[in-house]
C-alpha cells in the first residue's frame, strides 16, 4: 500500500491500522447506518442476517486463533473467526456489525489476553450466538429490519431464539436434522412413584417427539408446494415448501417453545432446509418464510466476494484493536462499493465488486505511474532489504 499510495508512510499506516485510538465499534455504528440509508431505495423487506467467518492463522499470537471446528472447511484447524451481521435488501447485501470469536482457551488465559490487549471487560467467554446477540442489541435505532436470520449454527441455540422472543423479534433461523419436535402440545407431569423408592421429580411427557428428518418422511406428496422465491440468472427460482406448527420441549422442564418449522426443497428433491420460524406480528405466509430462508445467500455470496475483491482476511495484525480496525475498515469498503452498485442499478445492473476496483484503479492516482516515484520506491525496497541484513547479522553476532 505504502509503495502505491503518493505521500504515505509505512509507519504512519500501521500505527493507523495497529495503534491509533480511533474507536472501530463507532465506525462499525456509522457503516451500518449508512448501509440501512441506502438499502431505503431497495424494494421489499429487510433482513438482519447473522454469520460467522474466518480465516486460517499460523501460530498462537494472533488473538483469537486457535484450534477449532469450523464448517465451511469440514475439520478442525487453527483458525480465528468473527461473527458478523449483514443487513440484506433485495439482491444486495452490507456488513453492519462484527465481534471476534475468542475461544475458551483465550479467555481462561489473562496473561494471554493482556499480551494482546483484549479490554478487561471482553474477557469472559461469549458463544457465537451470544455475540449475535450482543450486535442485534447494538444496533437496536441503528438499522431498521423485518426479521433475523441465521445458520444452524445459531437456530439450534434456544437461549437465542428466546432472547429473540423476548425482544419482539421476527425470525427465521436454521436448524438440523436431528431437532426433535413434537406435533401436539406437550403435556408435562411429574410421574406417580412406583414402590418404595424415590419420589420422581422429573417432568415427563406422553406425546412422541420426532426428529426433523423423520418428519420430512411423514409428509405427503400433496401437503408441498411449489414457491418461486427470487428471480435467478437463468429465470425463476423454485423450491417445494411446507410449514408446519410444532412445538419443542425442554427435557425434564416444564419449558414449551410454540414454533413453525418451514421445510424445503429443490424440486428435485434434493438439498432440503431446515427452519424454525417466528412472527409476532400476525400469521407468517409460507411465501414469506421460504423469501427470508434463502436470503441467506446473499450474506455467504458477500463473504466471497470480501475476500477476494475486498480483503477481508488480508492483514498482518494480532492484537485485538488492529483486527476490529481491519475490520472496520473492510465494512465501510464494503459499504462504499454497495453505494455504487445501487446509485449504477438503471445503468449498470450487473456491476460487481471487481468492477467498481476495476474503476477506482483507473481513476485514483498511483505513484508507481510516475518513472521519479517508481525509482524511488525501488531504493527504497533495497534499503528495507539492506537494513533487514544488518539486523540479522547483529542478532547473530
Amino acid at each position: 500500500m505504502v509503495e502505491r499510495i503518493p505521500e504515505s508512510n509505512y509507519q504512519q499506516l500501521h500505527h493507523f491500522i495497529s495503534d491509533s485510538e480511533w474507536a472501530a465499534l463507532a465506525v462499525m455504528k456509522d457503516v451500518a447506518a449508512n448501509t440501512n440509508q441506502s438499502l431505503e431505495s431497495m424494494a421489499g423487506e429487510k433482513g438482519l442476517i447473522l454469520d460467522e467467518s474466518g480465516n486460517e492463522k499460523a501460530g498462537d499470537k494472533s488473538v483469537g486463533v486457535a484450534r477449532q471446528y469450523i464448517g465451511n472447511v469440514g475439520k478442525v484447524c487453527n483458525w480465528q473467526v468473527g461473527v458478523y451481521a449483514g443487513l440484506s435488501g433485495g439482491d444486495k447485501i452490507g456488513l453492519v456489525g462484527a465481534r471476534l470469536y475468542l475461544p475458551r482457551t483465550w479467555t481462561k488465559d489473562q496473561k494471554r489476553c493482556e499480551q494482546a490487549g483484549i479490554p478487561k471487560q471482553e474477557r469472559q467467554y461469549r458463544t457465537k450466538p451470544e455475540l449475535g446477540l450482543a450486535i442485534i442489541k447494538e444496533l437496536e435505532g441503528l438499522v431498521e429490519y423485518a426479521w433475523v436470520g441465521g445458520d444452524s449454527l445459531y437456530g439450534n441455540s434456544p437461549e437465542l431464539r428466546r432472547s429473540l422472543r423476548e425482544l419482539g423479534k421476527a425470525y427465521v433461523v436454521d436448524v438440523g436434522e436431528e431437532l426433535a419436535v413434537c406435533l401436539e402440545k406437550p403435556q408435562p407431569y411429574v410421574p406417580k412413584s412406583l414402590g418404595r423408592g424415590r419420589s420422581r421429580s422429573r417432568l415427563v411427557i406422553n406425546e412422541e417427539k420426532i426428529s426433523l428428518k423423520n418428519l420430512i418422511e411423514q409428509i405427503q406428496q400433496s401437503e408441498w408446494q411449489s414457491i418461486e422465491y427470487r428471480e435467478g440468472t437463468k429465470g425463476k427460482l423454485v423450491r417445494e415448501a411446507v410449514l408446519k406448527k410444532v412445538w419443542i420441549w425442554k427435557k425434564a422442564t416444564a419449558e414449551i417453545e410454540e414454533t413453525e418449522v418451514l421445510i424445503s426443497r429443490k424440486t428435485d428433491k434434493t438439498e432440503v432446509k431446515y427452519s424454525l420460524c417466528n412472527e409476532p406480528q400476525g400469521e407468517l405466509s409460507i411465501e414469506a418464510a421460504l423469501f427470508r430462508q434463502m436470503q441467506r445467500y446473499w450474506i455467504e455470496r458477500a463473504f466471497q466476494e470480501i475476500k477476494e475483491q475486498i480483503g477481508l482476511h488480508q492483514y498482518q495484525v494480532r492484537g485485538w484493536k488492529a483486527w476490529h480496525h481491519h475490520i472496520a475498515l473492510t465494512m465501510m469498503a464494503l459499504h462504499f462499493i454497495l453505494e455504487t452498485q445501487i446509485e449504477n442499478a438503471e445503468t449498470l445492473p450487473l456491476m460487481s465488486c471487481g468492477d467498481v476496483k476495476l474503476m477506482l484503479g483507473n481513476i485514483l492516482k498511483n505513484k508507481l505511474d510516475e518513472p521519479e516515484m517508481l525509482m524511488q520506491t525501488i531504493h527504497q525496497r533495497h534499503k528495507i532489504r539492506r537494513d533487514d541484513i544488518l539486523r540479522r547479522r547483529h542478532f547473530l553476532i
